[in-house]
């Protein structure tokens, strides 16, 4: 085993839940080091933050928490209310305006008692706390943009000796309480599964803040030689400038063609249950479509761009790959599956994947060409402008009908193919012959690569301050376009290829398709037809489930009883996915259909609301628009951290 450069530790933190609080504190800090088994409970947050200074006497410490923008909340009340102790590392610079901006001071900059912290703006999403303390750092890291499962799934997926168990309990009114045997178990359990999962990626030298990151280090390492280095091949495009006046780089560009996957319920399927299904994914769908198995190449190096009515004949060759911009309007063809969505339009819904460019209009419930301007009240044309990939633009032109249709302007890169291959059939092989926590792996690390390509310039983040009137920890925004981004040409050419790949599969099953889902196709009946069928192969497609009465109600919502799992006959279940819906919810609405015992039981203890809820027969047809759920928990931030409150989880038109 590599000797570590630094002690790595696992915690987390019990909180208080009782009836009308408006403080919340640590009961129990459990913490434990990696490649040891000894435990520690603490009684409080005081001493569990003392703790952690003692042993970043010597050396630097990580310690993860599973979820950092829950107990992050703890650890930043306790920094920001001694502030006679603990300052935060900040610096203020001076905008163009002449306003001060906070930013955090780099770490070689920080005094003994500063801390700073990585909170990002989009989603605010907590990766970090750093706190300099006796000349070192403790850092204080977020394992669930390590680890993408929650605890069970880590169990489960890594095969620990020790999984998670389940507890429910609102008994703890105070720090230093009393602590059952029952608890203890349930507070080391949580710790030791989750150190179990650490050390395997200590093991294998993959402990960077995200898995992204680990995978584009590895991929960085073992991909190139020393004479086709990753920046000779993936230039920085934000430093390259277009000859076009709306856009300042090619990055600014070529981003505008970035979409994700693909999600669409048939509408002439949704609502109605369908007797009986299949369900079809793709095997390891990003991989499939990076490797050179699947014929696609890649772009490289730095744009050659056009402007004019064509595209030129040097951006067309089976050597290149082109981005371009044209205006249009558009109607789907005859018997054609939609896939175009428009961003950044008031006209449209940015999530729809629309059949024509038409304006609908939701009094007259009617499509007409023209709209009126919210603003100025004046009539306007819906000509739409998009920017593409080649491969969404062929099949753009496949699919639609077009009608005043212009190029603006594009450019075309080189290609490489095979460019991802050496970093794939690595991980291909390790999870073909592996199981357990070592498939895991290889399946992290095979699904993760392609999103780092697409990372953007946004590095907006929050600052922290304690609210005066309510002393919760509460942010400011903080607007900056510094992160160094990914390679956005490869980044948006993947996620084409892997839409091209799943709509024309599903464009093959038009007569039966129900519903698709990023790697995943739906059909009604028993067999589907000119796709490749295999258990493991790239580019191929796997039965994933067999099902009856199945139910579609929109974009990430539908119910499926399964009765076959990967070929094989299994014990029946309902296959719920909503997005938005915990996984209790969804197993109350179970529950509450199949009124059977052993699905009861299987939610452990419940409340007079679940019961309640319970109690009344569902049918399939319930799990619709306007479904009210009890016990989704929602995050209030009060003195001290995060209350953890139960309400109800309501199914809207929209996800």
């Amino acid at each position: 085993m590599k000797v570590l450069k630094k002690n790595i530790y696992v915690a987390d933190f019990e909180t208080t839940v009782y009836n009308g609080q408006t403080k919340t504190e640590v009961w129990s800090c459990c913490v434990c080091k990696i490649f040891e088994d000894i435990p520690l409970i603490f009684g409080n947050i005081i001493d569990g933050m003392q703790y952690f200074e003692r042993e970043a006497k010597t050396k630097n410490i990580i310690v993860y928490f599973h979820n950092l923008k829950f107990d992050g909340n703890f650890i930043m009340h306790y920094l920001l209310s001694n502030a006679d102790k603990y300052k935060q590392g900040i610096r203020y610079e001076f905008s163009e305006n002449k306003k001060a901006v906070p930013v955090f001071k780099k770490d070689k900059d920080l005094e003994n008692g500063e801390y700073t912290y990585l909170i990002s703006n989009k989603m605010v999403q907590w990766y970090s706390i750093k706190l300099k303390i006796n000349n070192h750092f403790i850092e204080f890291r977020d394992s669930l943009k390590l680890l993408p499962f929650s605890l069970t799934e880590i169990g489960k997926s890594f095969d620990t000796k020790h999984k998670k168990l389940e507890m429910d309990y609102n008994n703890h009114f105070a720090p230093n309480c009393e602590i059952s045997k029952e608890e203890r178990e349930y507070i080391i359990n949580d710790v030791l599964c989750l150190k179990e999962a650490i050390e395997i990626m200590a093991k294998q030298n993959h402990l960077k803040l995200t898995i992204g990151s680990c995978c584009m280090n590895e991929f960085k390492n073992i991909s190139f030689d020393p004479m086709l280095t990753y920046e000779r091949l993936f230039p920085q495009l934000d430093e390259i400038k277009t000859p076009f006046e709306e856009f300042e780089s090619a990055y600014e560009y070529i981003h505008k063609s970035y979409r994700g996957g693909w999600v669409y319920v048939n509408p002439k399927k949704a609502n109605m249950v369908i007797k009986k299904g299949l369900t079809a994914d793709v095997n390891s769908l990003y991989p499939s479509v990076m490797h050179s198995e699947s014929g696609n190449s890649y772009p490289c190096g730095a744009p050659t761009f056009w402007i004019g009515n064509n595209i030129p004949e040097e951006a067309n060759r089976k050597d290149r790959y082109f981005f371009v911009r044209f205006k249009c309007r558009f109607k789907i063809k005859e018997n054609h599956l939609p896939f175009v969505q428009v961003k950044d339009s008031y006209i449209y819904r940015s999530t729809d994947m629309l059949t024509t460019s038409d304006f609908y209009d939701r009094k007259t419930k009617n499509y007409t060409r023209y709209y009126r301007e919210k603003e100025s009240g004046k009539v306007k044309d819906t000509l739409v402008t998009m920017t593409m990939t080649c491969t969404d633009y062929k099949r753009f032109l496949e699919f639609y009908d077009v009608f005043d249709f212009e190029i603006l302007d594009g450019c075309w890169f080189y290609t490489i193919k095979g460019i991802f291959d050496f970093y794939i059939n690595k991980y291909k092989k390790i999870k073909m012959n592996s199981t357990g926590a070592v498939r895991t792996l290889a399946k992290l690390y095979l699904n993760n690569l392609y999103g780092k390509l697409a990372t953007g310039k946004d590095s907006s983040y929050k600052i922290a301050y304690l609210d005066d009137e309510t002393k919760s920890v509460q942010f400011e925004t903080v607007d900056e376009n510094k992160k160094r981004c990914g390679y956005i040409a490869c980044g948006s050419a993947v996620t084409s290829y892997a839409r091209d790949f799943e709509i024309r599969s599903a464009q093959k099953n038009i007569d039966i398709f129900l519903y698709a889902d990023t790697d995943s196709i739906h059909c009604e009946g028993d067999t589907i037809k000119d796709i490749r069928i295999h258990d493991t192969d790239f580019n191929a497609w796997k039965i994933e489930n067999r099902w009856v009465n199945g139910y579609f109600v929109r974009p990430k919502t539908y119910i499926e009883y399964c009765t076959y799992k990967d070929e094989k006959r299994c014990e029946p279940y309902f296959n719920v996915k909503c997005a938005g819906m915990p996984d209790r919810c969804k197993n109350l609405f179970i529950a509450s259909m199949t009124q059977k015992k052993e699905d009861i039981e299987k939610l452990g203890k419940i409340d007079e609301n679940e019961k309640k809820f319970i109690s009344k027969k569902r049918t399939i047809y319930d799990f619709n628009v306007g479904l009210k759920v009890p016990s989704k928990l929602f995050q209030k931030r009060i003195e001290g951290g995060i209350l953890l409150i139960k309400g109800d989880y309501e199914m809207h038109e929209r996800c």
